[in-house]
């Protein structure tokens, strides 16, 4: 049976935060998804997400011609179609995330019409993937980052991450003494990771890895802008800790240029950026013949299944705080369990995700 695309449906809910978060870099007043819905002629649908909300009208405008009436089977070619359609619009940005939702919502379709998880679709068997606590936004005190780590340690995980950047990247002894006090809360055992942004430049990122060089950091992630490749290299050269980054970088030509410039040690593309579960297969595969790691951006209940074939996946990142949910976890009624610090892929078809259509339907796209 033929299970042609009839319509993409959109959905932009909101999240407001009871006081508004910030990093090093940003500040967080509202949290606007989008969410894609790929509809087939007999009924079927398949759901993918991204943000922000102006990645709505795009996908209305651009794109939503180009898939309709194509067979959700072919994601290559989908994907290829859409790609050049977005040429005039730069190839980045906007575009590639609204790409990006489009061909999540076709692996869960594909995955639904053919009854297999997507893990299943790329080759995988593990369910069970390693994930670290993102412990919270630079905006949460001091203490209070001390506090959640420790019961976070507490339910099993045994990595985390802790944002540092204080005062515009200008206050390292700010930054030291935010990671020092949760490496003193939980010892030594437990692995730390610290997002820096892109605050820093590369001076003042390598000054700080030197004051921080006790406290056994396993990633200093995005230390320079995403944009300063040469200095992320100078960074990873002078610092003495695996440098990570990716997550504001698009497609397999963005990590070509990381691989060239030997600007990281451990990717993490977002597949809601980069290009969706399409494209990230071939960052995937770029950043294993480079034998190099890759940790995902956010996003784990795509994510996961893209870890599950690749030998050099190194772990996913959760929120612990929102259950691993944007948008308040509202959208996804399901949410995969995290279990001694494992993300549990959901043994279902496509993503395996149920999504709150009720809740949904308050947000429809007109």
């Amino acid at each position: 049976m033929a299970h042609k695309i009839r319509d993409i449906e959109i959905y932009l809910p909101l999240f407001r935060p009871e006081t508004p978060m910030y990093d090093s870099s940003f500040v967080l007043k509202t949290s606007g998804n989008v969410v894609v819905r790929v509809v087939t002629e007999d009924g079927l649908d398949g759901f993918g997400m991204t943000f922000p909300e102006p990645v709505a009208e795009y996908i209305q405008r651009n794109l939503k011609e180009e898939v309709v009436g194509r067979d959700p089977l072919a994601s290559e070619d989908i994907w290829n179609g859409m790609f050049a359609a977005i040429r005039s619009s730069g190839r980045k940005g906007a575009a590639l995330l609204a790409m990006s939702a489009i061909d999540i919502a076709v692996w869960d379709l594909k995955g639904k019409i053919l009854g297999q998880p997507v893990y299943r679709l790329l080759g995988g068997a593990r369910r069970k993937i390693p994930a670290y606590a993102s412990v919270g936004f630079l905006s949460m005190p001091e203490a209070e980052v001390a506090e959640k780590a420790i019961e976070y340690v507490a339910d099993g995980y045994k990595t985390l991450k802790i944002k540092v950047g204080y005062d515009g990247g200008k206050n390292i002894r700010a930054d030291v003494s935010r990671v020092e006090r949760v490496r003193r809360a939980v010892g030594d055992e437990i692995e730390l990771i610290v997002d820096a942004n892109g605050i820093y430049d590369a001076a003042t990122a390598i000054r700080f890895a030197r004051a921080a060089a006790d406290l056994k950091l396993a990633l200093f992630e995005e230390p320079t802008h995403a944009d300063d490749i040469p200095g992320l290299r100078r960074v990873r050269e002078a610092s003495g800790i695996p440098i990570a980054t990716g997550e504001n970088e698009y497609t397999k030509f963005g990590c070509r240029d990381l691989l060239l410039a030997q600007a990281a040690d451990v990717l993490q593309f977002d597949v809601t950026r980069a290009g969706g579960i399409t494209e990230m297969l071939k960052i995937s595969a770029l950043t294993q013949a480079w034998n190099l790691k890759l940790a995902p951006h956010f996003w784990p209940q795509y994510s996961a299944h893209l870890l599950s074939p690749a030998p050099h996946g190194l772990y996913l990142e959760v929120f612990p705080a929102s259950k691993g949910a944007p948008a308040g976890g509202r959208i996804i009624t399901n949410q995969p369990p995290v279990t001694n610090g494992f993300y549990e892929i959901p043994d279902r078809p496509g993503f395996g995700l149920e999504y709150d259509m009720e809740y949904l339907g308050k947000y429809k796209a007109p």
